[in-house]
């Protein structure tokens, strides 16, 4: 599990270069000739860094249908239905109201229900208040979704997880400072073929941005215990400590769960997004959905089925932090 967590997290791009030199004499018209080479080449080259380039967007994927949905083993399901927005809005994404939401199993018979709107939040459906579908573990689970003459569905199924032992926090070294990590330490089951994701809360609060993310799958540790696997780093610019996600008396709390194979690449995916701007990044685009439309328009988001286990809490103690400066 360990050589194969996935974390986006900051990375440098190095290049090697070659030094031209020059053998020989060259007269001093040679000399004069290249160096007005390069200063026409330096005019050039500085002159197109000044041309505007206009970017014509396409209104292609404008008002398509973004789903985030989630049922797992200890809360209760919740679909967050939603329309897509053009690059340069920047405003919540606009909730669908008025959608048949729909959540079953595989089971004999099937349980069903149909989830309810929030009505302080447009778009946001969950339980009705009195009833109670929490997952099980084995089962696949199917949401069906059904908004202006459309129908959209997805199905995950709901694998275990294994439990957590214990919590970890403490420096992690990069380079030659220290950043506070969060290890934890757990047995991975025999079976290949176990996905994972960590969420890491901060005083009760996800870390829930791109940057964040920490999956894994356990093609090379079948069955060993995990050690001290470090799933986050709180690694951030040194001249601006007020970036710091984890600070003195904080308390950190992690859930490992459970995720499909589906799930897995879906968040890789989105962990390679993040990283997109330097020479050798993924260009970016929509990440394949589990969703399926009746209209056969693409769908974004992701319905995922998730077992649980939560972590003891942690607090960040002085002698914590005063490791930091050893």
């Amino acid at each position: 599990m360990k050589q194969h967590i996935t974390k986006a997290t900051g990375c440098k791009q190095l290049t090697t270069g070659k030094k031209d030199s020059f053998e020989g004499s060259r007269s001093s018209f040679s000399v004069l000739l290249f160096t007005v080479f390069v200063l026409f080449l330096s005019s050039v080259l500085f002159t197109s860094c000044e041309d505007v380039i206009d970017v014509k967007l396409s209104d292609e994927n404008l008002n398509l249908i973004g789903v985030e949905a989630e049922i797992n083993t200890q809360d209760q399901p919740y679909v967050f239905l939603y329309k897509t927005l053009k690059v340069d809005q920047d405003i919540t994404y606009p909730g669908i109201s008025g959608a048949t939401v729909v959540l079953s199993d595989n089971a004999s018979p099937a349980n069903q229900i149909t989830l309810a709107e929030n009505s302080a939040k447009p778009g946001f459906y969950t339980i009705p208040a009195g009833k109670q579908y929490q997952g099980v573990i084995g089962r696949e689970y199917t949401l069906t979704i059904q908004t202006d003459g459309v129908t959209l569905q997805a199905k995950d199924k709901l694998s275990s997880v294994s439990p957590i032992d214990s919590l970890v926090v403490e420096p992690s070294l990069r380079g030659d400072k220290r950043f506070l990590g969060v290890f934890i330490y757990s047995q991975e089951p025999k079976g290949i073929g176990n996905y994972y994701k960590w969420d890491v809360y901060v005083n009760d609060k996800l870390l829930a941005d791109a940057q964040d993310l920490s999956v894994a799958w356990d093609k090379f540790v079948d069955g060993n215990y995990i050690t001290k696997l470090e799933i986050f780093t709180d690694y951030y610019d040194t001249t601006k400590p007020e970036d710091r996600k984890i600070n003195l008396n904080d308390v950190v709390q992690v859930k490992q769960t459970s995720t499909s194979e589906f799930a897995y690449n879906y968040y890789y995916q989105l962990i390679n997004q993040s990283q997109t701007g330097g020479l050798f990044s993924v260009p970016p685009a929509n990440i394949k959905s589990n969703f399926t439309s009746s209209d056969g328009k693409p769908v974004l988001g992701l319905f995922v089925a998730r077992d649980i286990s939560t972590s003891k809490k942690v607090k960040v103690t002085q002698e914590i932090e005063d490791q930091l400066k050893k």
